[in-house]
């Protein structure tokens, strides 16, 4: 019995197929192939870190030029900052007023002396400037108004031929006391351009007058 049991053993493995064998003790797995789209997002990934790295050197010179642009705003606002402050000299500046007597065109001793002095104050200094003395009247008539007449002490016939002697008076006095003839101008200007009302006394006092500006050449 024994016997034909370990027959039938031996038969059933003789009459097995190999390739089931190989089938049952065959262990290598199989190969799995490598999809096309990883080789896709490779590429877009290096594309990506391309341009990123292009950004951040853009940003860096963004950068740099920022604190470049800053430090030259500082430098500029520094040095505007020490360099001395000039005050602007005006074109035309009324520097002294001389006062007249009414129907008077000559100077008082006391006016003579301020100009030498007003002179050598000009003298004292490098000046791109000149002198223009303008003179004026107040508006009494030469004569006096009609209510009160009087013989003029001068003999000038109207009031822009007065202011001119008083102009011409002062700049006369400016030019002995050491001025430049060629940087002092005298004009008159008649009974215009008033300080003061005329109906006073004192308005009026204030309208015979000579003016001193000072003009930039």
């Amino acid at each position: 019995m024994h016997k034909f049991r370990f027959f039938l053993i031996f038969l059933l493995f003789s009459v097995s197929s190999c390739s089931t064998i190989d089938s049952i003790f065959n262990t290598d797995e199989p190969e799995v192939a490598v999809p096309a789209s990883n080789d896709k997002l490779a590429s877009e990934n290096n594309r990506l870190e391309t341009e990123i790295s292009a950004l951040r050197g853009s940003l860096q010179q963004l950068k740099d030029d920022i604190a470049r642009k800053k430090a030259e705003k500082a430098r500029a606002l520094g040095a505007e900052q020490q360099a001395p402050t000039q005050k602007a000299i005006p074109i035309d500046r009324l520097w002294v007023t001389v006062s007249f007597r009414s129907g008077h065109m000559a100077l008082t001793s006391d006016s003579g002396k301020a100009l030498k002095r007003l002179a050598a104050k000009f003298l004292s200094k490098d000046r791109e400037q000149t002198i223009e003395v303008r003179g004026y009247t107040d508006d009494e008539p030469i004569g006096g108004y009609a209510r009160s007449r009087h013989t003029p002490r001068h003999p000038y016939k109207t009031n822009l031929a007065l202011s001119q002697a008083r102009a011409d008076n002062v700049a006369g006095a400016l030019i002995n006391a050491g001025l430049p003839q060629n940087i002092v101008k005298a004009q008159g200007f008649g009974a215009a351009d008033f300080a003061a009302d005329n109906n006073s006394d004192a308005g009026r006092q204030k309208n015979r007058r000579a003016e001193i500006h000072l003009v930039s050449r």
